[in-house]
């Protein structure tokens, strides 16, 4: 707050005419800036183009600032998602400037304010206010809710792209337009994917999300209007793998050779959970999953007096040497583990 007040403070040093001036377009005002920025990035401005500049540059940052001064007067809870926008725009274009010469930086009164920090809690609570009202609008259902959910959604897209509530809101707003949902587990033939494995993928606890009910068995009598499939791409099974480490140790006047074995062996399922609209034949979401189940088991042997053995090494000849798993059994493992994904994500509500 304290940084977007001398902005003003700014202004009012630096342009005693903008008091007065009318308001201008602010798209206009960046569009002189942008102009203009190249022959400043060169130092080639007359008088009347460093004044023009100086004039875009403050009233532009002047009329933002207005706005979000208004915005907050307000105290409305939906003000945050336009007070991160103009936050961002001021920012932007002190970017422009701040990369221009001293000379010209000087000469139409540029002073660097740092706002991240005001950008961040604007961002933070334009997020918070998205997700309860996209959440209430998801209540009701009706197509100009919908609409509203969906226009707040693409907003939380630019405002936070990394956001995990991005996939939350939007899986919501699709299901909740959904009547009946058919989850499927779908792999080329040569996979081979055992019907016990797409059981155990499919092995939910619960029928419905958000309250709409699904089916993992497909009943010829029903009309679905949406599936959420379950594509299985890539089906791979490391190598076994030991490795060795050799080294010594030493205590009191014993010594000892130790070999440290790790084996290792991993399978893996690479895919894509796709939502799809079923009516209109329309993949809405299409979300890449990469599962792994790794096999690890370390032990040791000693060549030597074990007194010489720290504890850690100790603890390591305990170990028996053991098989490796089979790659069915791995890839069972595989399944479980995809099928703790699509718990995660689809019924943790």
């Amino acid at each position: 707050m304290k940084v977007l007040k001398s902005i003003i403070i700014s202004i009012a040093l630096f342009i005693n005419y903008s008091a007065n001036a009318q308001v201008v377009n602010i798209s206009e005002l960046d569009q002189t800036i942008d102009k203009l920025i190249p022959k400043a990035k060169k130092n080639k401005l007359n008088e009347k183009q460093t004044i023009s500049l100086m004039q875009s540059y403050h009233l532009a940052n002047e009329q933002d600032f207005k706005r979000i001064m208004e915005l907050k007067t307000s105290g409305q809870p939906n003000i945050w998602i336009e007070i991160y926008h103009k936050s961002v725009s001021i920012n932007e274009r002190q970017k422009k400037v701040e990369v221009l010469p001293d000379k010209v930086k000087n000469a139409i009164n540029f002073k660097s304010l740092n706002l991240d920090n005001e950008i961040a809690n604007a961002r933070e609570k334009a997020e918070l206010y998205i997700c309860a009202k996209t959440n209430l609008l998801l209540k009701n259902i009706n197509e100009e809710n919908i609409k509203e959910a969906n226009t707040l959604i693409n907003q939380l897209c630019k405002i936070n792209p990394q956001s995990k509530n991005i996939d939350d809101l939007m899986l919501k707003s699709i299901v909740m337009q959904s009547n009946q949902i058919l989850f499927k587990v779908i792999s080329p033939i040569e996979l081979y994917i055992p019907q016990e494995w797409s059981e155990t993928i499919l092995g939910f606890d619960t029928n419905s999300i958000y309250g709409i009910p699904f089916d993992v068995i497909q009943d010829k009598d029903k009309k679905y209007d949406l599936m959420i499939r379950i594509m299985i791409d890539e089906k791979t099974v490391s190598p076994e793998r030991i490795e060795t480490v050799t080294f010594e140790e030493k205590k009191d006047n014993f010594r000892a050779v130790i070999t440290d074995k790790t084996m290792t062996k991993s399978a893996t399922f690479k895919g894509k959970i796709q939502i799809i609209d079923v009516k209109n034949d329309e993949i809405l979401i299409n979300t890449p999953y990469d599962v792994t189940s790794t096999f690890r088991h370390q032990y040791a042997e000693v060549s030597g007096d074990s007194s010489a053995c720290s504890e850690y090494t100790l603890q390591l000849l305990k170990q028996e040497v053991i098989d490796f798993p089979s790659d069915e059994l791995l890839l069972k493992d595989v399944s479980k583990k995809l099928n703790i994904l699509l718990k995660d994500h689809f019924l943790k509500n």
